[in-house]
């Protein structure tokens, strides 16, 4: 049946010849389209396939440049003869019609039959962008005729020759696939069975992209990326190459958005896309390599992660595809490879702040019995609402290398990092820590950094005799001084520890910029720079400067303010110092900056109207008198100051006005205005004190347990050693879990008995180094889940 000429118009923008028209009817149509010229304001319009008659205006939908298919990329060839596109500049300057210079047209037709031999390659790439099946059939037949007269080389390379571009590597084969339209089935099967009649067949098919941006692209990523599932299979079952590595800089980008990354093979781009019936077509060929990783070293569960996002929807495909992949492999070493960079996709997931993926890779439990190998979380035993769940602590721990505990305790550009430590089982391992031994560490220094304060306040304040110049004489015939002795050794010597432990802990933290300076390292800076200053005041004291007690004294300050460190240790009081932090930083740096800016202001205008009077009379401008201005008006701010500043102005009445303003704008507006943004920051703040806080002191856990000798470590290490399925025996830690909300009827169980085996454990929740045998194999089958 005939179609009516506005009812298709291809992808590429240009309308398709109808079958049933004859080519030569539909030039006298359009006589003008054939011959743009690149004066007219309208070009792209008319090449675009507009009707002949409409005017052009703003309304029109522009033309967008296409990833591996611009409309608009200038040809590289100065004849157009290896052209990437038909729709190029190059092509638009030399337009033909078809039905013209077509060898279906007229192939009697000399001059233009000589012309359309000499861009067969534009034709067929034209022709398979726009569905033309009689265009390319015929195309293809005179292919065939000048391939067998090629004397230069032999058929297989001329045919190569005219199906790629020579500019970057695209075939027809790819333009047809980027250029999806109604006949794009049939173009592929025509290509796919020239090619194979020719014997070009493995070479046409697994063709790869030569430009740069695209490097290693074949057709069947293409097919993939379009989602077109009848021609992937078409080309696996052809022998497409489904181990084929794209590594163009768009498929590898520095930047987020700048291109796609998606792990670089067949199989990664399926799942990254959400196409659970193409990864099945490729998993079921026994060519496909599940565990090839690209030029990061990832794998397809590392790509996965990298491309979830913080988006529901985004996150759940991600999620089925991981778990799909997983499933259908059923090899565990998946989620165990590391990348370039060291790290496992469960570790690429914390480092990248994927809280979702995290979430359900740490509780992924299955429950059919074959596959109970992939999990990472088994339920032991359940009775009503409470089961007893065994979480695999394999990456988790310190005891691994590059943990997952110090990946979000030390990475400063994680932003939901205290999220994360909330998840099971991180939220419990912590908890034990603090328990076991981190309280115990965590009071004895606080102990000590108290009574190092108090040592320290007390060599300051005793100075046997302040007029003669340091180093004072120790009378070591009476107690005193061997006590000031004892003292100044204790102070010198913690300064000389603080100064080490503080610097071994900003190095560990690895502080990116300044904001994770002063959320992260707030504590560490003020401790190290409390040592540094004891350590400077002692040499000053000792090549006899007077000016060491100014040392002294602000490490004196310092030290005590640092006190407020310890409130970490408590719930109430840690909650109540992430507060003070907040406002500090969030609040009161605000308000120093615009309050400085006023205050030099107003104070340098200010004190140019204040002159000095001598004795005789005579009355002069001093340029001394800016500091006494500022300091009365910083008092005027906070309130105890007053308006006797004026008496000595030059001018009294403008005198007056500034300084009425300067009040205005700082003690009413500004003051009041900090005082509103605080009470709001701490109502936002109280709302996620809590997780801020259990993340401070997960941090002071971890480096109290690297401070433990190896010894002591191990014997603090928390967990069972637990055999989850055969040869496969893990460290699990045990947490018994109270929901209510997902009361279960029956689930998959390791022991048929609740409770601790061993009544000796009643009260040990986490059964530390219990040497435990989990009976894997005697379960009852499982029944369909109920929720109560």
């Amino acid at each position: 049946m005939i179609k009516d000429n506005n009812e298709i118009i291809p992808l590429m923008g240009k309308k398709t010849n109808p079958s049933g028209i004859p080519p030569s009817n539909q030039q006298e149509k359009k006589p003008t389209e054939s011959t743009p010229t690149k004066k007219s304001s309208h070009f792209f319009l008319e090449i675009d396939g507009f009707e002949s008659n409409a005017t052009p205006n703003n309304t029109s939908p522009p033309v967008f440049s296409k990833p591996m298919d611009s409309n608009i990329r200038p040809c590289a060839s100065g004849n157009g003869e290896d052209m990437d596109s038909p729709q190029s500049l190059q092509d638009d300057a030399t337009e033909y019609s078809p039905n013209v210079d077509s060898c279906c047209a007229n192939m009697s037709q000399g001059p233009e039959q000589t012309g359309a031999r000499k861009k067969l390659k534009r034709y067929i790439f034209r022709a398979v962008s726009e569905g033309n099946m009689e265009e390319l059939q015929c195309l293809l037949a005179e292919l065939k005729e000048r391939s067998s007269a090629c004397t230069n080389m032999t058929v297989p390379d001329y045919l190569m020759k005219k199906f790629t571009a020579s500019d970057t590597g695209k075939t027809c084969l790819m333009k047809a696939l980027l250029n999806i339209n109604q006949n794009t089935n049939e173009v592929v099967n025509m290509l796919l069975s020239f090619a194979e009649e020719n014997g070009i067949l493995e070479r046409f098919i697994n063709a790869a992209y030569t430009e740069e941006a695209y490097k290693g692209q074949t057709a069947l990523n293409i097919a993939i990326e379009r989602r077109q599932y009848e021609i992937t299979q078409s080309l696996i079952e052809k022998g497409a190459d489904v181990n084929a590595h794209a590594q163009g800089i768009f498929f590898n980008p520095k930047h987020k958005h700048e291109g796609f990354y998606f792990g670089e093979t067949a199989l990664a781009l399926a799942a990254c896309t959400n196409q659970p019936d193409i990864i099945q077509l490729l998993m079921d060929n026994t060519k496909t390599n599940i565990t090839s990783q690209d030029s990061r070293g990832n794998n397809i569960l590392h790509a996965l992660v990298t491309v979830a996002e913080d988006s529901k929807t985004q996150n759940d495909f991600v999620i089925r595809m991981y778990d799909m992949i997983l499933l259908k492999s059923k090899d565990r070493n998946l989620e165990t490879t590391k990348n370039k960079d060291g790290l496992t996709p469960l570790q690429l997931a914390a480092k990248t702040g994927k809280l979702e993926i995290l979430k359900y890779i740490l509780s992924r439990e299955i429950r059919d019995k074959p596959n109970r190998s992939l999990s990472r979380k088994f339920t032991d035993w359940a009775y009503g609402p409470v089961q007893s769940s065994l979480y695999d602590l394999t990456e988790l721990d310190t005891t691994a290398d590059n943990s997952v505990l110090e990946i979000i305790v030390y990475n400063t550009n994680i932003g939901n990092r205290h999220e994360m430590l909330t998840l099971e089982p991180l939220n419990s391992l912590l908890r034990m820590k603090w328990k076991k031994f981190a309280r115990h560490m965590f009071f004895m220094s606080c102990c000590f950094y108290f009574l190092y304060n108090v040592t320290l306040t007390l060599v300051s304040y005793h100075r046997p005799n302040e007029n003669a110049a340091p180093p004072y004489p120790l009378a070591l015939t009476r107690g005193v001084g061997w006590l000031q002795l004892s003292g100044q050794v204790m102070v010198m010597l913690g300064a000389i520890f603080l100064a080490i432990k503080e610097s071994v802990a900003i190095f560990l933290l690895r502080p990116s910029d300044l904001h994770s300076i002063l959320s992260d390292a707030w504590f560490h800076f003020a401790f190290f720079i409390q040592a540094l200053l004891v350590i400077f005041s002692v040499f000053l004291y000792l090549f006899s400067y007077k000016e060491h007690l100014v040392c002294l004294v602000l490490a004196m300050a310092l030290g005590w303010a640092n006190m407020l460190y310890f409130t970490r240790g408590f719930q109430s009081m840690g909650i109540y110092s992430v507060m003070i932090q907040k406002v500090i930083l969030q609040d009161v740096i605000k308000f120093l900056v615009v309050y400085i800016v006023f205050l030099l202001g107003f104070g340098v205008a200010l004190a140019a109207l204040i002159e000095t009077c001598q004795d005789d009379g005579e009355c002069h401008h001093s340029n001394s008198s800016l500091g006494p201005v500022l300091m009365d008006l910083f008092k005027l701010t906070l309130g105890l100051g007053d308006l006797e500043i004026q008496q000595n102005s030059k001018y009294p009445v403008l005198f007056l006005l500034l300084l009425i303003t300067y009040v205005v704008l700082t003690f009413v507006l500004l003051l009041n205005m900090l005082i509103a943004l605080m009470g709001e920051t701490v109502e936002d703040i109280s709302k996620e004190s809590e997780h801020i806080w259990k993340l401070q002191r997960a941090r002071t856990i971890l480096e109290f347990e690297k401070f433990l000798p190896k010894c002591l470590r191990k014997k603090f290490q928390l967990g069972e050693r637990c055999k989850v399925a055969e040869n496969d025996t893990r460290v699990c830690l045990r947490i018994n879990e109270v929901k209510w909300t997902e009361w279960k009827t029956h689930v998959s169980f390791i022991n048929e008995d609740p409770g601790p085996t061993d009544p000796s454990k009643v009260e040990d929740n986490s059964r530390t180094n219990s040497k435990i045998t989990l009976n894997t194999f005697e379960e009852t089958d499982d029944l369909p889940e109920t929720s109560v």
